[in-house]
């Protein structure tokens, strides 16, 4: 039996949730009523003020705000004025964090993911909920560590050469 995740899951360790997210189940409820599923296979983590790949990395803007608020609510920005990029925020409020999808079983890349699950911006800033439409479910699939692959982040070059090389991305490779 699938369980909802609930807020605490979040109000963890930015690293530790993106690993954990691995294998879980991305869910969305389409106005219609049709849910779409799919397992997360690639995640990246973005932890805190000193993280210079982060959108938080210089304080509070109208974009990033939502990284400084409660845990378990979706952070969702247009990445080059053409992908949606899902991001769930971690840690406690007052602490800027969030872990980026970057993909699910069958559709790489974040803005692939976001257009396979019909998600844009009117989800920014909502609670990850059933009842909200947009949410994460935990079917007992239950990964190693062993089995889970650690690189850089993506894209992130402009950050300099410490942050970038930061094995801050996570990827399942059983599941390509």
């Amino acid at each position: 039996m699938s369980r909802v995740l609930k807020q605490s899951f979040y109000r963890r360790d930015t690293k530790v949730v993106a690993c954990e997210l691995l294998g879980k189940m991305l869910c969305r409820r389409l106005p219609s009523g049709r849910i779409i599923r799919g397992r997360i296979t690639e995640t990246e983590a973005y932890d805190g003020f000193e993280d210079r790949a982060s959108h938080s990395h210089k304080g509070p803007t109208s974009r990033n705000v939502v990284m400084f608020g409660s845990p378990g609510c979706a952070y969702i920005y247009l990445c080059y004025g053409v992908h949606w990029m899902l991001n769930f925020t971690t840690r406690e409020s007052g602490y800027p964090a969030a872990v980026l999808v970057r993909a699910v079983e069958g559709v790489d890349g974040p803005g692939r993911t976001t257009r396979h699950f019909k998600i844009n911006g009117k989800q920014n800033q909502q609670v990850l909920s059933r009842v909200k439409g947009l949410w994460v479910e935990d079917d007992g699939l239950n990964l190693t560590s062993s089995l889970i692959l650690r690189a850089p982040r993506v894209g992130v070059a402009y950050a300099g050469a410490k942050w970038a090389a930061k094995p801050w991305r996570f990827i399942w490779p059983l599941s390509r």
